[in-house]
C-alpha cells in the first residue's frame, strides 16, 4: 500500500480536512502504536509499512512504556491534535484499519500478540 493512500483516507476525515494535518496524525497514532510493543515487533511491524513510516521515524526518538490503555491511546491523540476523545476514536481507527491492510493478517497477529489487550482489541475491530 502507498503512503499516498495512507494520507487520501484520513484526509476524508471531517475534523483533519489538511494533507499536513492527515500526515502528522497517521505518524502520530503509529508512533504510539511502534512504541507500545517491544523492539523486535516494532521492527517487523514498521518493516511492512510504507516509506516514510520507519522504525526511526515512528519508534527511533520516543521513549514509552509498554503499557499503554487504549483510553490513554485516544487522550493522547485528543491532546496531540486538539480533538475530542470521539474524534480521536475515530482517527486511531481510521489508521487502524489501514494499518491492517498493510501490514497483512501474520505480522497483525505478531503486532497484537505483543501490545496491550485492550489496544489489541481495538486493532482488530479497526
Amino acid at each position: 500500500m502507498e503512503y499516498a493512500r495512507f494520507i487520501d483516507e484520513v484526509k476524508k476525515i471531517d475534523f483533519i480536512g489538511s494533507e499536513e494535518r492527515a500526515d502528522s496524525l497517521v505518524k502520530g497514532v503509529l508512533g504510539i502504536l511502534a512504541s507500545s510493543v517491544d523492539e523486535d515487533t516494532a521492527r517487523k511491524f514498521t518493516e511492512r509499512l510504507p516509506e516514510p513510516l520507519t522504525f526511526e521515524k515512528l519508534r527511533g526518538h520516543q521513549a514509552r512504556p509498554v503499557e499503554i490503555t487504549i483510553e490513554e491511546f485516544f487522550s493522547e491523540i485528543g491532546a496531540q491534535f486538539k480533538i475530542s476523545p470521539d474524534e480521536a476514536k475515530a482517527a486511531v481507527d481510521a489508521v487502524f484499519h489501514l494499518v491492517k491492510e498493510a501490514v497483512g493478517a501474520h505480522t497483525l497477529s505478531e503486532v497484537e500478540y505483543s501490545m496491550p489487550p485492550d489496544v489489541a482489541e481495538e486493532l482488530e475491530a479497526a
